[in-house]
């Protein structure tokens, strides 16, 4: 149990958006087919590309510091 809550720790300490668009990928592509999980995944992709969190994210990592993610 201790284990699986440093794995969550973990998780979390990322973009908001990005963990919410990853587990929507997940859930959706068990339903799909291989070619369409990708198209999916392709398309959360692209929208986690376009934020705030994800600049936040690029510019805490050029800077060796940790990001601080906002949900935007």
């Amino acid at each position: 149990m201790s284990r699986a809550e440093a794995i969550l720790k973990q998780i979390f300490a990322n973009a908001p958006i990005a963990i919410k668009h990853s587990l929507a990928a997940v859930n959706k592509g068990l339903e799909t087919s291989q070619a369409e999980g990708l198209s999916l995944e392709a398309s959360y992709f692209g929208l986690c590309a376009g934020t705030e969190d994800k600049k936040e994210g690029t510019q805490a990592f050029l800077q060796k510091r940790a990001a601080q993610f906002q949900g935007r």
